[in-house]
């Protein structure tokens, strides 16, 4: 359910610059549209909304509960049923539906740990796989922006006037939201139980309105409506069911939770049921989409077709605002809230740029320092001012992996992380990284600081390590390893943006000592860029180091697409350099070595590799796999030079298992020599 609502927001965000809806006014008698919750289930309301537009209806209220509040929120703010419906029929929305490991904060570098501790209100908890909070309540922000600014802290004064349904959880009773920060609202209102944690609002932990009124009828009439149109779309299953089929067991308790009495419709009111049985509220495949809206819509016009309706009244809601007038944010210091100001970009300007607001919102997903930042807008005529409500991540975060192969043994690492270091605005991280060939401790600081209209976070970095280089002869035996020791800093700027992406770029210091050489230390620039994804971890890495003693270029990528039940994984590893240290220098294949030969059995300052690695699931959680791969590592010469290619297969099975993947797999190369690969868990 969390993916739905996640998609769904991710979907909104893309909305920007539409008008406010032209359509015409069923008054008298005051007219409500009441959406219903129902978790996917609501993408028919979508359908419901291009139909009230078709035949010209514009409600003189919008009340919703659940995934209808966050429809309704948007319908009300201005946006048509034909952008909603053109959007989510766009978008792939089954992709964004994943099972989330738990991963490590960004300071720490892209790791994927076996577990993660958090510091809660009182203790430290284990990090939920399933929720990224931040991601999905900045989603929100974006989404509801444009309502947001309009509305300032009054509903009534959007487009359409609006109410969103949420549920105190200290009585079970309906609360009925009709002002302040308007994303708070929604979030309140799809605030799923223990899947999201409740809204803190006015005192009050508040969650799902689906709990106490998932078909808000009473609370239009509340708010003095004299006529309701009601789109539900929520099931109403036979007593048949697959009981041993764990989703089907799943959605039918989704289902209880949600039901209540129905309130009695009167005459004239119109009550629009989509055809809704039969789907999950968990399923959000392509396919089903299209059915709903395309449900929805055919429900709707059947059922309003017989509404008589007049030109719509003026709209009186205030527009947009265009300059900001103050800002504030309960609870934070002086040093937050200079932080808060610059991840916002406030101050800059006293003109509000809704653009660059609307970027820095969306950024707050990937902060890692607040779960929460409600912008809480307030004023009249064109100015806007702020009053920030926050709910700050977790402080301290503790994470450990651990990873073994048949290759290097056991591995393991352990960091933590202050994120109020002090109780300042700046993070503190370090890191203890010990396998059987190198150890490593790593330490960083870092605060974020506004260039101009660049957010950007200056990071002060170090590692100190020991590594005993592998070293294997032409056929293959291995030798005495090479002692080497290293001290590496970095001092410079960070940059996350939204898509995964992280860039860095400063000074780089390295001092080391290795065998048959002198010690030796220089100074030089350093650029880093990674993608990375929750789901698959690091997928992109370009780095590159110029300094007076050696350079170096490094880019590898590995993509994923999907035909039918089987999986293609191609991946480029190249690699340059000059003069590098011997502990710099590039094993061909990397940490997963090449098929056929010894992990860091090729080294050399020059790496290329090609592979193409295909994947389908055999049996229960087991995984087919073979990889081709085809390249070469030398010292000197071109990159892609015509000696020291190999070529390599490997195949075995696989399996994600509560500990991390497991591999066991066979290669065999054009060396004619073959290894055995064995792996579980994952490494840096």
């Amino acid at each position: 359910m969390l993916r739905r609502l996640q998609c769904f927001f991710t979907l909104a965000a893309f909305l920007a610059g539409a008008g406010p809806l032209r359509a015409q006014d069923c008054r008298p008698p005051k007219t409500a549209l009441v959406l219903s919750g129902g978790g996917a289930k609501g993408i028919a309301h979508i359908g419901v909304l291009a139909a009230l537009d078709s035949l010209g209806i514009r409600p003189d209220l919008i009340v919703g509960s659940s995934m209808g509040a966050a429809v309704g929120a948007l319908y009300a703010s201005g946006y048509g049923g034909r952008e909603l419906d053109s959007l989510v029929r766009a978008v792939p929305l089954s992709r964004l539906f994943r099972t989330y490991r738990p991963r490590a904060p960004r300071s720490l570098g892209v790791l994927r740990p076996l577990v993660v501790w958090e510091q809660g209100e009182r203790r430290f908890d284990l990090q939920s796989a399933s929720l990224v909070e931040a991601e999905v309540n900045s989603l929100v922000n974006v989404a509801m922006l444009r309502g947001n600014l309009i509305a300032r802290g009054d509903f009534d004064s959007l487009p359409i006037p609006f109410r969103a349904v949420a549920t105190d959880l200290a009585t079970g009773r309906p609360v009925v939201i009709d002002s302040g920060d308007l994303a708070q609202a929604v979030r309140a209102s799809v605030a799923i139980p223990l899947v999201f944690a409740p809204e803190f609002r006015d005192g009050r932990f508040l969650s799902d309105g689906g709990l106490s009124a998932n078909i808000p009828v009473a609370v239009a009439r509340n708010e003095g409506a004299e006529r309701v149109i009601v789109s539900d779309a929520t099931e109403h299953p036979d007593e048949s069911f697959d009981g041993y089929a764990p989703i089907s067991v799943a959605d039918r308790l989704i289902e209880f939770l949600f039901q209540q009495p129905a309130d009695s419709l009167h005459e004239g009111d119109v009550m629009v049921r989509p055809d809704v049985d039969g789907f999950t509220s968990l399923n959000f495949s392509p396919r089903r989409v299209q059915r709903l809206l395309a449900n929805g819509r055919a429900a709707a016009d059947s059922s309003l077709a017989t509404i008589r309706c007049r030109r719509a009244a003026p709209d009186s809601g205030r527009r947009a605002p265009e300059r900001i007038t103050g800002f504030t944010a309960r609870g934070a210091n002086d040093s937050e809230r200079l932080a808060l100001r610059r991840m916002l970009g406030f101050g800059l300007e006293d003109s509000l740029d809704a653009d660059l607001l609307r970027s820095r919102v969306r950024g707050l997903g990937t902060s890692e320092t607040y779960n929460s930042v409600w912008l809480g807008p307030h004023g009249s005529g064109d100015s806007v001012g702020f009053d920030l409500s926050v709910r700050r991540a977790s402080r301290r975060v503790v994470a450990i992996g651990l990873a073994y192969d048949n290759e290097l043994g056991g591995r393991m690492w352990a960091g933590v992380v202050d994120r109020r270091l002090l109780g300042l605005a700046l993070e503190g991280s370090g890191a203890l990284f010990l396998d059987g060939f190198r150890k490593e401790v790593y330490a960083g600081l870092r605060r974020k600081y506004q260039i101009g209209r660049q957010l950007m976070d200056p990071a002060v970095t170090f590692r100190l390590a020991t590594e005993d280089v592998r070293r294997f002869d032409a056929d293959g035996d291995e030798l005495d390893e090479l002692e080497t020791r290293e001290a590496l800093g970095f001092a410079g700027v960070e940059r996350v943006l939204p898509d995964g992406w992280e860039l860095a770029v400063g000074l780089h210091g390295h001092a080391w000592r290795e065998p048959a050489r002198h010690d030796a230390s220089t100074l030089g620039i350093a650029a880093r860029a990674v993608r990375a994804s929750r789901t698959r971890g690091r997928v992109v890495l370009a780095e590159g180091v110029w300094s007076g003693a050696y350079q170096l270029a490094r880019v590898e990528a590995e993509l994923l697409e999907e035909f039918g039940v089987v999986r293609f994984m191609p991946r480029v590893i190249l690699g340059w350099g000059e003069d590098l240290p011997i502990q710099r220098a590039f094993p061909l294949g990397g940490d997963d070595g090449f098929p056929g030969l010894h992990i860091g059995e090729r080294r050399g300052d020059r790496e290329a590799m090609l592979g193409l690695t295909f994947a389908a699931r055999v049996l229960g959680p087991l995984l087919g796999r073979m990889e081709l791969a085809a390249g070469r590592a030398a010292s000197g010469g071109a990159l892609l030079g015509d000696d020291g290619w190999v070529g390599g297969v490997r195949a075995g099975i696989g399996a994600e298992t509560p500990v991390g993947p497991v591999r066991l797999e066979y290669g065999y190369s054009t060396e004619n020599r073959g290894a055995v690969f064995v792996r579980l868990g994952d490494w840096p």
